[in-house]
């Protein structure tokens, strides 16, 4: 059907159609002299017509199965408020007697007892980035189902020393952690996180490693004020 003499796009063609069957019946006038007949344009400007009443009728059903949809949809919402309000008096009944029979009686499953959510797994870090300013930037990945805070521990290696103990430096709610108390003068600094939800805290994730060589580090904004 689609063609470069004439629209492709549905619409387009139809209104296309209708402007020229008119013109080539002759608009109430003569035929224009173009090669066909008047049972010719005649039979198109029928064909066109039959189009027209099919569209019209097409739409009209489109609006219509729009509206029951929509009449289905919100007596589909109040079916299910009722259910869920019923479902929970069966709940109630069947606890405040005592009797777990009562859901077989009204052929619904009992409801299960809530399990505790398992702690999540060990955080993944990304490689620490050093910033302008002295500061380190931690970010890592973690499915945790959501409601985690993250415990970020560092710990100083001083240059030609033995590493120190590992602190807690931030719990916050966000994968990423800018470190802007990074000591001044130290060979290296490691970094560990894990999540903590309502149940419990992960593992301890692998260490990343902030590295300024025997130089040591600059020191971050909050180290160099202090």
């Amino acid at each position: 059907m689609a063609s470069q003499r004439y629209p492709s796009r549905q619409a387009e063609l139809i209104d296309w159609a209708r402007t020229h069957a008119t013109l080539w019946k002759g608009n109430q006038g003569a035929m224009p002299d173009i090669g066909i007949s008047q049972a010719q344009a005649g039979a198109f400007d029928l064909a066109v017509t039959d189009v027209e009443g099919k569209l019209a009728s097409q739409n009209s059903a489109l609006d219509t199965a729009r509206a029951a949809t929509q009449e289905k949809d919100t007596a589909l919402e109040e079916m299910v408020r009722q259910l869920g309000s019923l479902i929970t008096t069966i709940d109630g009944y069947a606890r405040n007697t005592n009797d777990p029979d009562v859901w077989a009686r009204a052929q619904v499953p009992a409801p299960k007892d809530p399990t505790p959510r398992q702690a999540p797994p060990a955080p993944t870090l990304d490689p620490v980035q050093l910033v302008d300013n002295g500061s380190v930037a931690v970010s890592w990945e973690v499915t945790t189902g959501g409601g985690a805070v993250y415990e970020v521990q560092r710990q100083v290696v001083p240059v030609g020393a033995a590493p120190g103990a590992w602190q807690t430096i931030s719990i916050l709610g966000e994968k990423r952690f800018i470190d802007e108390a990074v000591p001044v003068g130290v060979a290296a600094v490691n970094y560990q996180v894990r999540a903590r939800i309502s149940t419990g805290a992960s593992p301890w994730s692998l260490t990343a490693t902030a590295n300024f060589g025997t130089g040591g580090a600059q020191g971050g904004p909050l180290a160099r004020v202090a």
